[in-house]
């Protein structure tokens, strides 16, 4: 019975997320999608994935248009590029960044991927110097190798939406000599940042040196536009926000799931290590579902799968290893797979870049050292477990109500027993059971196997946490 319940823990896992989520979003079809990018935005991987998400929604849902409402000092380099490419340039639906007040570094690179840039009356935007990520100076060649990479990237976009590819590159890279930008006199050694006055400049040509104009509010860059549709603003739900904390603690969730796995197989019945097990892996998928990494239906069946071997390895064919392993194998990519984000990992598919070690690196690493995380501490916990889960009242209280049918709390000692000595099973063995051997009841483990209630049986192997036996078939038998 109790190894249904284990079933239970993976079918809980399989259904957790996706409902969630569905029921929380609504439809973006006809309407104009607003994307708040604030102070802390651009900072969090995980704010990336929500806003490649949102992109990815409203070009499938047909919305009418997208509203990126700007007030960042800026944010992650690479995320930022790999966004303006592959998630904003693409989209087929019209695309607005409303600077509000200020989108500094990052935040103006997003801005020259959007088809149009609005600027609020006192607004400010540029100084998108690549810097790292501790804010500390780069090596001179390093930084004339990132430069000359993102502003590759940053050209073929800038360009593509119409924008003055010099204008964006003086906010990226500092030129050596004195440059002009219509009213604007850059200084040599120093980047660009322009006020909303100067960046709705019209020049010579007629066109704006970068901005379309300026705005009061989002609502009156889309009468500008001459867009007549209801707004959506794009906030992660509460069920996201929950998810995104749940998927931070993706190792301890972990951990808490093999602890309980393993208390559930020691243990007589279906009680507290089950129970922990079901709640740790269901919150497992549940939070990596909602914060959009690939932890969905297919990776919850191969956890299914991997359970399922185990138990075939314990109660069909003990000893084998080779369900063991092979369980182990679906788990742990089940696992790993779980926290991998969805979005980039279909970027990687469908750019092959299989070969691209630094992107893969980026994709695979988190992932993988949260599940080493997960894995050593679920190893250590088990290690404590087998330590003193036995002789703790938990334990004594869960034998006896199960197994000895004495008072709750009353205790039940191993005595101190050889290899050699004899006994009876006094539960079924599958193959955890009871044994009475020197007239105590005793935690042990069939090495054959299930053994009905009252097989003889004979130890043969001393661990810590229990005593390996075989069915005795001397005549001596006791």
């Amino acid at each position: 019975m109790k190894h249904i319940h284990l079933l239970l823990l993976a079918l809980l896992a399989l259904f957790a997320g996706s409902p969630f989520r569905a029921a929380a979003e609504e439809t973006f079809r006809d309407r104009v999608v607003v994307i708040p990018v604030g102070e802390d935005s651009l900072t969090s991987k995980q704010s990336f994935g929500f806003m490649n998400r949102i992109l990815k929604r409203a070009q499938e849902e047909q919305a009418r248009a997208v509203v990126f409402d700007l007030n960042t000092p800026g944010g992650l380099a690479w995320e930022t590029s790999e966004m303006m490419m592959k998630s904003i340039q693409p989209l087929t639906i019209p695309t607005y960044a409303y600077v509000n007040p200020k989108a500094m570094s990052a935040g103006a690179l997003i801005s020259a991927a959007c088809d149009k840039i609005y600027m609020a009356p006192v607004s400010s935007i540029g100084a998108a110097g690549i810097i790292t990520s501790s804010g500390e100076e780069m090596d001179p060649v390093m930084r004339k190798k990132a430069e000359s990479a993102f502003w590759a990237f940053t050209r073929s976009v800038v360009t593509e939406k119409g924008y003055r590819p010099e204008v964006v590159k003086a906010m990226m890279i500092p030129s050596d000599k004195e440059q002009q930008f219509g009213p604007v006199k850059l200084e040599k050694g120093a980047l660009l940042t322009l006020t909303g006055k100067e960046a709705a400049t019209r020049l010579e040509d007629g066109k704006p040196l970068l901005a379309q104009g300026t705005a009061s509010s989002v609502t009156d860059l889309l009468a500008q536009e001459k867009v007549d549709a209801p707004t959506v603003t794009a906030e992660p739900t509460a069920f996201e926000r929950i998810g995104l904390w749940i998927a931070w603690a993706s190792p301890v969730l972990i951990l808490l799931g093999i602890g309980g796995i393993y208390m559930e197989f020691k243990t007589p019945g279906f009680g507290i290590g089950g129970i922990v097990a079901i709640a740790a892996f269901a919150l497992f998928f549940f939070g990596n579902n909602i914060a959009g990494n690939l932890a969905g239906y297919e990776t919850a069946a191969l956890l299914i799968l991997g359970v399922v071997l185990l138990c075939v390895e314990f109660f069909v064919i003990p000893g084998t290893f080779i369900a063991a392993i092979a369980g182990g194998i679906c788990i742990f990519l089940a696992l790993f797979g779980g926290m991998i984000s969805s979005w980039e990992w279909d970027h990687i598919i469908r750019d092959g870049q299989w070969d691209d070690v630094n992107t893969l690196a980026m994709v695979l690493g988190i992932p993988l050292l949260k599940l080493a995380l997960g894995l050593t501490g679920g190893a250590i916990l088990i290690a404590v477990l087998m330590k003193y889960l036995p002789d703790s009242i938990l334990m004594r209280r869960v034998t006896n109500a199960t197994v000895s049918g004495g008072p709750a709390g009353e205790a039940v000692n191993i005595p101190r027993v050889q290899i050699g000595d004899r006994g009876n099973a006094v539960t079924e063995l599958k193959p955890n059971g009871k044994a009475m051997i020197h007239g105590e009841i005793c935690e042990v483990f069939s090495r054959q196997g299930i053994l009905i209630k009252g097989t003889p049986v004979r130890v043969v192997d001393i661990r810590p946490f229990d005593l390996v036996v075989v069915r005795d078939d001397s005549p001596s038998g006791d």
